[in-house]
């Protein structure tokens, strides 16, 4: 039963001087952003007029509120935005979103469900990331005291919003989802990560066993046939073949078709998902991929740089009445309605 309970925070006396301590959510915004920066990359960022796709994702923490952004960071908001793009689509693959079973705020009302849940499930904090306990009552009985202690953890501000700035999950709703299993295996499945700029796909990420020893990752261009070194250790390496390599042209396109249309409404956005089953399954938007603060290249930097245009603030969002009513109530999952 994997779970993922983001960052571990420092211990006495490192928690003193780090950013998950007690003390530097009290600094501004954008003095935490420029620390943050000079501490990961080694450099000194340009936050005012930025070039660097790093240095627009800081950008885009210390300027940007619009709502769609807040649809990014509410799962559920974006499993309903993507819905919508499902019913309009027609591609080589299908679209599938995994079910939703119960929305709530107090895993006690979830396990007074259980005899209805499926073996195999997932829960997961709605406005947060990095968190997610994989449950499978197939291989022993479902620890519900533990997932209780998890729930109740789960619906406290963490992090994302608290020392690293990241508003859009502070403005997502606070919920609890239990949801859809995907695949067969033992920990997460394969996960699909879509780089999207102006609803234009530019790069993906394959990557297979994350949080393991056998983690491997392959970048691909966006005909997704042409294969980008990362330079990385866990780099599936050029004679190794992906799932992604092995479909069929056509089914590779109606990836791209779909990543696209489900990114086409932000000027950036990572687009998470997985192939399984024949399918393309949606699971989530990520609107601050790596807080910008990722081991990037030079030439990765520069070229996502020149890809994305930041969004005129000032501007009136013609869709804005959209966006906040995907981010009202508290939607019900299939076993509750």
């Amino acid at each position: 039963m994997t779970l993922r309970n983001g960052p571990v925070r420092p211990r006495f006396p490192l928690s003193l001087v780090h950013p998950l301590g007690p003390f530097f959510r009290y600094l501004p915004l954008s003095l935490r952003r420029h620390l943050l920066y000079l501490r990961h990359m080694r450099h000194w960022g340009n936050f005012a007029t930025p070039l660097l796709w790093s240095e627009k994702l800081q950008w885009r923490i210390l300027n940007d509120r619009r709502a769609l952004l807040a649809v990014a960071s509410d799962k559920l908001a974006s499993k309903a935005l993507v819905a919508s793009i499902a019913q309009r689509i027609d591609t080589a693959l299908p679209l599938r979103i995994p079910e939703t079973y119960w929305v709530g705020t107090d895993v006690r009302e979830l396990q007074r469900l259980a005899a209805r849940l499926p073996q195999r499930w997932v829960l997961k904090p709605n406005n947060s990331s990095g968190r997610v306990r994989l449950i499978d009552a197939s291989t022993g009985p479902v620890p519900w005291g533990e997932l209780v202690r998890i729930g109740d953890a789960w619906t406290q501000p963490d992090e994302e919003s608290t020392e690293l700035g990241h508003w859009g999950y502070k403005e997502a709703r606070t919920l609890l989802i239990a949801e859809e299993r995907i695949g067969s295996g033992d920990g997460p499945p394969a996960d699909l990560r879509s780089q999207v700029f102006d609803g234009r796909l530019f790069r993906l990420d394959y990557s297979e066993g994350y949080g393991t020893s056998a983690h491997r990752v392959a970048e691909f261009d966006r005909d997704l046939d042409t294969r980008i070194p990362t330079g990385l250790d866990i780099d599936y390496g050029s004679i190794d073949q992906t799932p992604i390599e092995a479909i069929p042209r056509n089914q590779r396109e109606a990836i791209r078709t779909i990543v696209e249309q489900i990114g086409s409404a932000f000027d950036y956005v990572r687009v998470d998902g997985y192939f399984d089953g024949g399918c393309y399954w949606f699971g989530e938007l990520t609107a601050y991929t790596s807080g910008g603060l990722g081991p990037f290249g030079d030439e990765l930097e520069r070229s996502a740089g020149t890809a994305w245009t930041l969004p005129n603030l000032v501007a009136p969002d013609p869709r804005e009445a959209e966006w906040r009513a995907l981010l009202t109530g508290t939607p019900k999952g299939t076993l509750q309605a």
